[in-house]
Order: structure tokens, then C-alpha cells, then sequence
């Protein structure tokens, strides 16, 4: 195993001595296959215990009938991609897992802690600008997240035994997906390219696009949202500041939406298929938290770019390979 050099930037990380033209293909292909292993096998379990508690299978594209179960298993199949990309990266590869993570090879937790103290107020602020927006412009017929069904209010024990699986579920599911279209998507692209944005706009528009076509103005959100945090990714030298921003975003409107009996049900449909308002909120409140992150950034004295470190030593066995 080899880390990058020192001055390494975050997306050029996979591209250390070891590196081969062929190492990144085959990476991404084992992370696929490692990612439906786990699916597989996390299927059969899930489908067992649904079976023991009386859930009935979903129809029509559903894999539960129930919205919570449903929802549940949907976040924790993303979840999977973390292990997929992390064991491509140490075994095809031959880097640190950790180089995913950050230039420093980890998790920063104090700066994700800084970066979600940020990403609370953006999210807030996003919240109350699209309520204003909508309002400004009238009925605006549009079903997902961001839209509350029409309903009664969910009692305690259902909201309370969907919140608890969601503040479970859904910051592993928000980091996997920054782990591949923040993460792996720039720094496969990086091992052959010096420049940045190919891998950040590559990124952007399959982050976009695994939404689902929905509306114009959802497509351009979604792709807005992955084009700042792509840039906080490289900027800041690590993953952080994205997965804050994408777990309390995600966190808050789940959650929304369980207040309502069955409101977990519509959730899915998510920003794809959002109207004007939302793109417009985002436009503020997207490139502002960017902002402030980078503002934030120097003061905690977050490393761009990989520092010396004394434990980059090749082993025996990647000599070898």
C-alpha cells in the first residue's frame, strides 16, 4: 500500500506510484461487484425478517409494501457503497482506504462537526426561502420530499419509529453517495486527468441523473448542489463539508415528511421532481454555505492538499505487485 505525495491534491489521491491505466477501471468494476454481494446478501436478510414481522412484499418497483420498510431498504442499500468503494481503493488500487475520506487519509470529525453546525442554518434557511418562493408564486402542484401530503398527522409511536430508522439510516446513505459522485467519480477521473472539473461535472450529472428525470428545474438543482460541493471536496481536501450538508438536508426533509401518516411514502420521489421554487432557494442557499465553509476552512486550518507524512512507506507486498 502507498499513500499520494505531499502537495497532493484531493481528486489526483488515487494516482500514487502504484498507479497503472488499468487500476481505476478495475476498481470501480470490483466496487460494483462487491456492492451487489452485499445487496444480495443484505436482501436475503431483509426479506427474512420481513417475512417473520408479516410485511408484505411491494409491487410495482416497491420492494416493501410498507413506506417505512420500503424507505429503510433503499437507504441501506446506498449505504453499501461505502464498503464497495473503500475495499476497491485498498485491494485494486493499493492505497489507503481513508484516502476517500480526506487528504489526510480520515475523517476530519471535528471539522465534519464544524460543516453540519453550517449545514443546519443552510438547510433552515433553504426550508423558509422555498416556502416563500411557493407562496409568491402560487399553487404549485408538485408531490415529493419537499411537499407534505395531504393527510392527518402521524401519530407518535409511527413518526418516533420512523424517525429513529432514519437518524439511523440516512447518514450512511447521504456519505455513500458522496463517497462515489464527491469521492470516487473525480479522483477516477483525476488518475488520468490534472484538472478537477471534468471528474466534479461528470459527478454532478450521474448524481443528478440517479435521482430520476423528473423536472428540469429538479435536474438543475440536484446538479447545482453536486457542482458546490464537488468544489468544497477539492477546495477543502476531503469529503466533509459535502456529507454534512447532503445528511442534514436529506435528514430534515425524511423527516419532514413522517410527520404524515404515510408521508415516507411520497418521500422518495425526492428533489427530481421539484418546480422553480426549490432551484431557486438552492441557487442562494447552495453557493452561500459553500461560501461560508470556505471562510470557515482556513480559521480550523483544514489541509487542501495531502500533508508530509512520515508513514508513507511502500510494503513489501505492493513492491511486489
Amino acid at each position: 500500500m502507498i499513500a499520494a505525495s505531499a502537495g497532493t491534491p484531493y481528486h489526483r489521491l488515487a494516482r500514487t506510484d502504484l498507479h497503472r491505466w488499468w487500476r481505476p477501471l478495475v476498481a470501480t468494476l470490483v466496487a460494483v461487484v462487491v456492492w451487489f454481494l452485499l445487496q444480495l446478501n443484505v436482501g436475503i436478510g431483509l426479506g427474512v425478517a420481513a417475512g417473520l414481522t408479516g410485511v408484505e412484499p411491494g409491487t410495482g418497483g416497491l420492494i416493501f409494501a410498507d413506506p417505512l420498510w420500503d424507505n429503510a431498504a433503499l437507504l441501506l442499500t446506498l449505504a453499501l457503497l461505502i464498503p464497495g468503494v473503500l475495499i476497491a481503493a485498498r485491494l485494486v488500487q493499493r492505497r489507503p482506504a481513508g484516502s476517500l475520506s480526506s487528504v489526510t487519509g480520515r475523517l476530519r470529525w471535528r471539522w465534519l462537526l464544524v460543516c453540519m453546525v453550517a449545514a443546519v442554518g443552510a438547510v433552515v434557511l433553504l426550508f423558509n426561502l422555498i416556502a416563500v418562493f411557493t407562496a409568491a408564486s402560487g399553487d404549485v402542484p408538485w408531490e415529493g420530499m419537499f411537499a407534505l401530503p395531504a393527510g392527518v398527522w402521524a401519530d407518535w409511536p409511527t413518526f418516533l419509529t420512523a424517525a429513529a430508522v432514519l437518524v439511523l439510516l440516512v447518514p450512511f446513505q447521504a456519505a455513500a453517495e458522496e463517497y462515489v459522485f464527491r469521492g470516487w467519480i473525480p479522483q477516477v477521473f483525476g488518475c488520468y486527468l490534472r484538472t478537477p472539473w471534468v471528474g466534479i461535472v461528470v459527478g454532478g450529472a450521474l448524481f443528478a441523473l440517479a435521482h430520476g428525470l423528473g423536472t428540469p428545474w429538479g435536474f438543475a438543482e440536484l446538479f447545482l448542489f453536486s457542482l458546490v460541493l464537488g468544489v468544497l471536496v477539492i477546495r477543502t481536501g476531503g469529503l466533509e463539508a459535502a456529507i454534512a450538508l447532503h445528511v442534514v438536508n436529506n435528514l430534515f426533509f425524511f423527516l419532514l415528511a413522517a410527520t404524515y401518516a404515510d408521508g415516507l411514502g411520497d418521500a422518495g420521489a425526492g428533489a427530481a421532481v421539484a418546480p422553480w421554487p426549490v432551484l431557486a432557494a438552492g441557487a442562494i442557499v447552495w453557493p452561500l454555505y459553500g461560501w461560508v465553509i470556505l471562510r470557515l476552512a482556513p480559521r480550523f486550518r483544514i489541509a487542501g492538499t495531502a500533508p508530509e507524512s512520515p508513514r508513507r512507506l511502500v510494503e513489501a507486498e505492493a513492491i511486489a505487485g
